[in-house]
């Protein structure tokens, strides 16, 4: 079963569509990275944890959307109000995370050999590392692939945006990358 948090907006991005006559056509970063193995996990500790080796490759694509309006404009859909993302909101978070069980397994193994402690510290330092050399072409592929966001009482378009990485403490202490995104 998925999140409620994730229902109720995919809700939302239908209702949208249903109302303005949209296609609701989501579509998401899919980013490749560097190194070698199964997963992006896999891929850190091929690289040695050496957040500069780890970088898209030419198979990610950084398209992110949830609508397609009638004259084919691509449009992100957000549940918020244009008062909320007057400060810093949360936008995407296309990057690796730590999220579940079966993760915490993984990384505990992975990065801290049955250490779940080491592992954290291991993961965290990494994505502190990733942040410095993540770049900003990777945020304007992902922010600027749409013509601005649908909120629940009006449309911002990209000119009245500004978007920024920052690094959250998310699930049991593990770090991720988040774009987050405000009106200017």
């Amino acid at each position: 079963m998925g999140q409620a948090r994730n229902k109720t907006g995919v809700d939302f991005e239908k209702m949208i569509c249903e109302t303005k006559g949209w296609k609701h056509v989501p579509a998401s970063p899919k980013l490749f990275w560097t190194g070698t193995g199964k997963t992006n996990f896999d891929k850190i500790v091929s690289i040695n944890f050496d957040a500069s080796k780890f970088v898209p490759t030419d198979e990610s694509t950084f398209e992110k959307y949830d609508a397609i309006t009638d004259n084919g404009d691509k449009v992100e859909l957000k549940k918020y109000t244009i008062s909320k993302v007057k400060k810093w909101t949360n936008y995407s978070e296309p990057i690796f995370k730590v999220a579940s069980e079966n993760t915490i397994d993984l990384i505990t193994n992975l990065f801290g050999h049955g250490d779940l402690k080491l592992a954290r510290e291991r993961y965290n330092k990494f994505v502190n590392e990733v942040f410095y050399n993540i770049g900003d072409d990777i945020l304007k592929n992902i922010t600027q692939s749409n013509q601005g966001v649908q909120l629940i009482d009006g449309f911002i378009p990209q000119s009245e945006l500004e978007y920024l990485w920052k690094i959250k403490t998310g699930w049991r202490g593990f770090k991720r990358l988040s774009i987050m995104f405000r009106v200017k």
